[in-house]
C-alpha cells in the first residue's frame, strides 16, 4: 500500500514539475507602440549625431514604434522621434520575459511586463555623443 502511495505521489509531482517547464509561447510585438523616456545626451562635438533622438544634456522623448514583422523570436522595426527615424533588429529572449534591440547606432534591452507594455533600457555611444535613456513603451489600442 506504501509503495502504491509513494508511486501515485512521485507521478503527480512528476506531472506537476512537466507543467511548470513547459514552454511558453512567445509573445507576439507586432504592432505599433508608442514611447516615454528619460534620458540625455553627451555631446562630444558640437552637436548630436543625425540619428541621436536627444539635443539636451537631461530631457524627455516621446516616440513611435513600428514592430513590423515578427518571425518567432526575431523582431523588425522602426523607431521615430519628432528628430529621427531609425530602423532596428530586436529578439525576444529565451525566458520570453526580456527583448534585445540593436537599432543604427545603439542597444536597448527591455522586459516585457504584459502584452500591452515593455519597460526599456537604451544607449549608444557614437563619434559625436553618448546616450543613456530608460523608458515605458505601451501598445497602442
Amino acid at each position: 500500500m506504501k509503495r502504491i502511495l509513494w508511486s501515485a505521489l512521485l507521478v503527480m509531482f512528476l506531472f506537476s514539475a512537466a507543467a511548470c517547464f513547459a514552454a511558453q509561447e512567445i509573445p507576439n510585438l507586432v504592432g505599433t507602440w508608442t514611447a516615454k523616456a528619460e534620458g540625455g545626451v553627451m555631446v562630444k562635438g558640437e552637436k548630436p549625431g543625425a540619428k541621436t533622438h536627444y539635443t539636451e544634456p537631461f530631457g524627455t522623448l516621446s516616440a513611435e514604434i513600428t514592430i513590423e514583422k515578427q518571425q518567432g523570436r526575431v523582431l523588425h522595426g522602426t523607431f521615430k522621434s519628432p528628430r529621427a527615424t531609425e530602423k532596428f533588429i530586436a529578439i525576444i529572449g529565451r525566458d520570453n520575459k526580456k527583448m534585445y534591440y540593436a537599432d543604427e547606432d545603439g542597444f536597448l534591452d527591455g522586459t516585457i511586463i504584459d502584452k500591452n507594455t515593455l519597460e526599456v533600457v537604451y544607449r549608444h555611444v557614437t563619434a559625436k555623443d553618448a546616450v543613456v535613456a530608460v523608458g515605458v513603451w505601451t501598445r497602442k489600442k
